[in-house]
């Protein structure tokens, strides 16, 4: 169990919570922390060690205080168990949660960072990378959306990756759960609070709100869209729209404005500017708007690999002024008592908060980066304990970043050698082992070994796949040891129906058994064929189909009303939908059959006129009587003739 503490304040109005580094103690008999690598609005995020199953996972303990509201655990917990539901493979796997004097929330442990940590180091992604990623999210959000289950805090800090370089959502259902504590404290705030008006009961990150949570008014799944359209504008130009000095001037800015869109979006403007429409209905749903993203991926290079800066926050607000809506906390809780941060005072400009020593930041591989940051706090701790007496004790290690364990080790006194080794299921630049194991007493400028992960096996995606079948893409993937992912379709002018198009995949190189996803051609765009063609000539019929990119080919046909040389019909018919570059038969008429001429000699003339026309001739002349007998007829009976032969006859 954790040992009780003592928290003097509220995460709110007056708060004087300030972050405690609980790492090394026990979450539910099961849960033991490590380092922290994430802090925010809501609570700490722990690098742990799953003592039951031997596994990283991290845990997110959130602050004291809430557990103290009225149903805030029970309301945790239900919410909790919606997001374990949750099965799409871009949504961070719940594992566990609970009460243990602190709500706690263990999910997966995502080496790869947050979109945030890109953010903070001062990169900014392409539009091809902001494609492939803004895909993975909006089908996280329509598996999530599919079940009513609405985000309403999607952020930078909420998109994480993975080791394989895809993106995952975190903190489903936790912004619902945190609005019954926020509700209390409303209750116990009395009515200082009127004045925020519609900001009674909301809860999220006022910088990435829509304009109905702004407003205070009924959340719908579109919400989640315009708060993913602002984190695209911000990832494409590092810059926020609608930041302003107070909590309550941000939510302002935005109400019944559109997001602006830069024009360095390219190809994604249009698609952008409908997501982040002030009004909801224009909004297109999750899966609307990744089908409009296919739409156009045909149209874009290949994305490069994603730069990614570490673990970062793992689903915690991320230390970089976004500020969490709680209605109560108009005035900014004190400062912390720790020399890692910098409170920013209530009413001024947003800016990144900064530590007085900055986290160390690199790429690894130029593709996948995993710092795992061991504190300044923590370093201190252990050189205090350590100094105490001559022997010195080897502090534990493992699942820390190699950098961090390295100036850990050379500060107490040590030398430090290492070794390298692959493992899976673990992040590259992780300490695997050290030897002497952690918790041996050691003297000075002894030698401490340390076993660096590489990362699992890492195998190149082939590099061919485009114009390949998809079986035969399926074959050169399964002979590079990876496997084929989540596969797209979108219609192409160049490439044929069922030919890869594009690899959607972020990296250019996965851990081995790692999924590969692809984008296939649908074919060419449907095309209708026009109505009102019929019955012209056939050369502007076959330049108009031409004109629409469809192949025709001539069939003649019989028909006894349609000129020769003209159009009698198509097949498929008018109005069909056909691929582009389809073939289109058109019927063409080569006028009527000949057929014998009646011999009506010593018919009435009446009688005679009545049988030629059933035999379908038109143009009959009547030279004698009309009331006489047929005497002769030109030309005469059993002639070929067609409908339009002239026949004579002479009556007498």
């Amino acid at each position: 169990m954790v040992e009780k503490r003592r928290d003097s304040g509220s995460f709110g109005r007056g708060s004087s919570w300030s972050p405690q580094n609980m790492s090394g103690q026990t979450f539910g008999g099961r849960y033991r922390l490590q380092n922290i690598v994430g802090t925010g609005g809501s609570g700490s995020v722990y690098l742990a060690i799953d003592l039951s199953l031997n596994r990283q996972v991290a845990v997110k303990v959130l602050h004291t205080k809430l557990a103290q509201y009225p149903g805030f655990v029970e309301r945790f917990k239900s919410e909790a168990k919606i997001a374990a539901s949750l099965t799409s493979s871009h949504t961070v796997r719940v594992f566990d949660w609970g009460v243990d004097e602190q709500a706690y929330l263990v999910t997966e442990y995502l080496g790869g960072g947050s979109l945030r940590s890109i953010l903070d180091s001062g990169r900014t992604l392409s539009p091809s990378q902001i494609l492939q990623i803004t895909l993975e999210a909006c089908r996280a959000l329509d598996h999530a959306h599919a079940q009513g289950i609405i985000h309403r805090d999607l952020k930078p800090a909420n998109l994480l990756f993975g080791q394989d370089g895809h993106l995952r959502i975190a903190d489903f259902g936790l912004a619902a759960a945190l609005a019954d504590a926020t509700q209390a404290e409303i209750s116990n705030s009395g009515p200082q609070l009127d004045e925020l008006g519609g900001l009674r009961g909301y809860v999220g990150t006022a910088r990435y709100a829509s304009p109905e949570q702004a407003s205070g008014l009924t959340l719908g799944v579109k919400s989640d869209i315009y708060s993913l359209a602002l984190c695209i504008v911000e990832a494409c130009t590092g810059h926020l729209p609608f930041v302003e000095n107070t909590v309550i001037g941000t939510l302002r800015a935005r109400e019944g404005q559109d997001v602006p869109i830069p024009e360095s979006l390219g190809s994604l403007s249009p698609i952008v500017q409908r997501a982040g429409s002030a009004n909801a209905e224009e909004r297109p749903n999750a899966g609307e708007l990744g089908r409009m993203l296919i739409d156009v991926a045909s149209n874009m290079s290949r994305p490069e690999p994603l730069p990614f800066v570490g673990p970062g926050e793992i689903g915690a607000a991320p230390l970089s002024g976004e500020e969490p809506i709680v209605p109560s906390s108009v005035s900014s809780p004190p400062d912390p008592p720790t020399e890692r941060m910098q409170r920013i005072p209530a009413g001024s400009e947003p800016e990144r908060v900064e530590s007085t020593k900055p986290p160390r930041r690199r790429l690894i591989n130029a593709a996948l980066a995993s710092l795992l940051v061991v504190g300044v706090t923590v370093i201190g701790a252990f050189i205090w304990e350590a100094t105490k007496t001559e022997s010195r004790t080897l502090p534990q290690l493992v699942g820390s970043s190699g950098d961090s364990a390295r100036e850990l080790i050379v500060a107490l006194g040590w030398n430090v050698e290492e070794r390298f080794d692959r493992l899976d299921s673990t992040v590259e630049g992780e300490v695997l082992a050290t030897e002497p194991i952690g918790g041996t007493a050691l003297e000075e400028n002894e030698t401490v070994v340390l076993v660096i992960s590489l990362g699992a096996e890492r195998v190149q995606i082939p590099t061919d796949l485009v114009g390949k079948s998809l079986p035969g893409a399926e074959r050169l993937i399964q002979s590079a040891g990876l496997k084929v992912g989540e596969i797209s379709y979108s219609f192409s002018e160049t490439i044929d129906a069922g030919m890869i198009v594009n690899v959607l995949s972020p990296m250019t190189e996965l851990p081995l058994g790692g999924s590969v996803d692809l984008l296939v051609s649908d074919g060419r765009v449907p095309v209708v064929i026009p109505i009102g063609l019929e019955g012209r000539e056939v050369s502007e019929v076959e330049a108009a189909l031409e004109t629409l990119g469809l192949m025709t080919r001539r069939i003649g046909v019989r028909d006894e009303f349609v000129p020769k040389g003209y159009v009698v019909a198509f097949e498929p018919p008018s109005q069909s939908s056909v691929r582009g570059g389809s073939e289109v038969e058109i019927l063409i008429s080569t006028g009527p059959e000949p057929r014998s001429i009646p011999n009506v000699i010593g018919l009435s003339v009446e009688a005679a006129e009545s049988r030629l026309a059933a035999a379908g001739f038109r143009s009959v002349s009547i030279d004698g009587p009309a009331d006489g007998l047929v005497t002769r007829q030109e030309p005469p009976g059993t002639a070929l003739g067609l409908p339009e032969t002239p026949i004579e006859l002479i009556s007498g």
